[in-house]
């Protein structure tokens, strides 16, 4: 592009070769009068030559410099991308770990749900078990108690009837300690056959 300046310049160059040709047209002019017009010609087309070659310049710069941010620009997008991907591949795995590892947990649970089911069922169990026995030895102690007792007072009994007895001697023909005709008799029969059970 020309700009103001330029473009005077040229218009002005144009019109001075017109008015040389008109002179030339005219006759010759006289050797001493002529001066050359074509320096100023020359500079200003150099003048617009340079001109261009920096606008090429400054316009093949800012096409390289656009050029690599372009470059730099879907590089970084690339990378953007490729990052974007990455992740989302990363977190698709993870998803699919968590989902795994969450099935596992609920089957876990699961099992030991029962688990814990059956244990308190079990402890129920054993709690009942425990209280009956602590119900029997309760039952088997008062029982003892009794029995204890009741061996006491045989053993008594048999001190009372049997005083002496170990010094005197006795005969065949004599009723022996276990014949035992009388009532009486017959219980103390029954505590010495309950002594000798217990010895």
């Amino acid at each position: 592009a020309l700009s103001a300046q330029d473009g005077t310049k040229l218009t002005a160059l144009i019109q001075n070769s017109k008015q040389a040709e008109e002179d030339e047209e005219a006759g010759a002019p006289e050797a001493a009068t002529y001066e050359g017009h074509s320096s100023g010609i020359i500079e200003t087309l150099e003048n617009l030559l340079e001109e261009a070659e920096g606008q090429l310049s400054e316009a093949r710069k800012k096409e390289t410099s656009s050029k690599n941010n372009y470059e730099m620009l879907k590089q970084s997008l690339e990378d953007d991308i490729a990052n974007a991907n990455k992740d989302l591949d990363e977190a698709k795995k993870s998803l699919a770990a968590s989902g795994e590892a969450k099935a596992t947990a609920q089957g876990d649970l699961t099992v030991t749900s029962k688990a814990l089911a059956a244990d308190i069922s079990t402890l129920d169990d054993l709690h009942k078990d425990c209280l009956t026995k602590a119900q029997d030895f309760e039952a088997e102690t008062t029982s003892r108690t009794e029995e204890l007792k009741a061996l006491a007072e045989a053993k008594k009994v048999l001190k009372e009837t049997t005083a002496g007895a170990e010094a005197q001697t006795y005969g065949l023909n004599q009723e022996s300690f276990l014949q035992i005709t009388s009532k009486a008799g017959l219980a103390q029969f029954e505590a010495v056959r309950l002594v000798r059970d217990l010895a």
